[in-house]
């Protein structure tokens, strides 16, 4: 059997990630996907760093057991050294969000008046340590088939910086995770870096000119859109939260269709640009009555709930949109687009 051959561009979200897992478990399951390349962001950049690794380890199934391994090993480490846990009432009541944790209210009332290098000035972190100890990091430097490409935010210029294979260290997935209110900003090569998911979450633009594949898979964990007004502050600032994490995105796909449609019009001369075959799995249903205060949570039964959710998501597309990918005559996909160009 003749694999398709695909990349996939991983948006951050903190324990939403698991819902990106879940996607990621189900098509390497299908077992007619070739993974060319992983673009992640944040959580977006674990998942990716768990596919490459696995992939090059052990193929298939490696990926999907380096993945099971890294969040299940993550949330056993976090009930060990992290302040948010959900209180047994809400746990019980499968009541996902954190804005009921003692735990999560009082460092949300710390980090209003401290920054990390007040709390934490010696710079301690538990899961840096983790981090360095799970991922094989000569491995996947090494690999010249299976690439990744870590998003992460300049400090000093505001601008991306991408890492790629050659660059992979512990230091580097962390700075593409680095929260800038809960961590102190990571080094690397003697520049300061934050989280990637504030200019490109998660970055498309290396798949394209980097990867052979003109398909490209985007998991999308942020809701783009939200039918009700936001009233409360929470709510308020989990929106503007919501449009920032997305707005990198947006802009990507604008560029992407505008040139997929100058293309299809005939107006750009064939082969002076790539064609590229956009794709996306998302299921904002999933995320419904859940606040960003969940991303926080690493519960393992929520983590498991979204890993579940991923799957059947990633079934529902393979099922409707398998004969897209790899299809010359694939068609610009307006239904697709309408949530970033309408």
């Amino acid at each position: 059997m003749q694999k398709k051959k695909v990349a996939l561009a991983l948006q951050g979200g903190g324990a939403h990630g698991a819902f990106a897992w879940g996607v990621a478990d189900r098509l390497l399951e299908d077992g007619r996907f070739d993974i060319e390349g992983v673009s992640g962001t944040s959580a977006g950049g674990m998942n990716a760093a768990s596919i490459i690794q696995g992939l090059i380890k052990g193929g298939t199934e490696g990926a999907r057991a380096t993945l099971k391994d890294y969040w299940r090993s993550m949330s056993e480490l976090s009930k060990k050294i992290s302040p948010y846990s959900l209180n047994p009432i809400d746990k019980a009541n499968k009541y996902y969000n954190l804005d009921h944790s003692l735990g999560f209210l009082m460092m949300g009332k710390l980090q209003e008046h401290f920054s990390p290098y007040d709390l934490n000035p010696s710079n301690k972190n538990p899961f840096g340590d983790f981090v360095k100890g799970f991922f094989d990091f000569a491995t996947i430097r090494e690999s010249t088939e299976r690439r990744i490409f870590l998003g992460t935010t300049h400090v000093k210029s505001g601008k991306i910086k991408i890492f790629t294979n050659k660059d992979i260290c512990s230091d580097v997935l962390m700075a593409s995770a680095c929260l800038p209110f809960m961590f102190q900003a990571v080094q690397v090569d003697g520049e300061y870096y934050w989280d990637g998911g504030f200019i490109a979450n998660p970055a498309i633009f290396p798949l394209i000119s980097e990867c052979s594949t003109s398909d490209i898979i985007v998991v999308q964990l942020t809701k783009t859109y939200r039918e009700e007004l936001p009233k409360t502050k929470a709510d308020i600032v989990d929106r503007l939260k919501e449009i920032t994490y997305n707005g990198c995105l947006v802009r990507e796909m604008r560029a992407i269709y505008f040139i997929t449609k100058l293309i299809d019009d005939g107006k750009i001369k064939e082969g002076t640009m790539k064609r590229m075959n956009m794709h996306m799995i998302k299921n904002e249903d999933s995320f419904k009555n859940l606040n960003l205060s969940s991303a926080l949570n690493t519960d393992w039964d929520f983590l498991m709930m979204l890993h579940n959710e991923g799957r059947k998501a990633a079934d529902r597309w393979i099922n409707d949109h398998y004969d897209d990918v790899g299809s010359k005559t694939h068609k610009l996909d307006d239904g697709l687009f309408k949530d970033f160009v309408s």
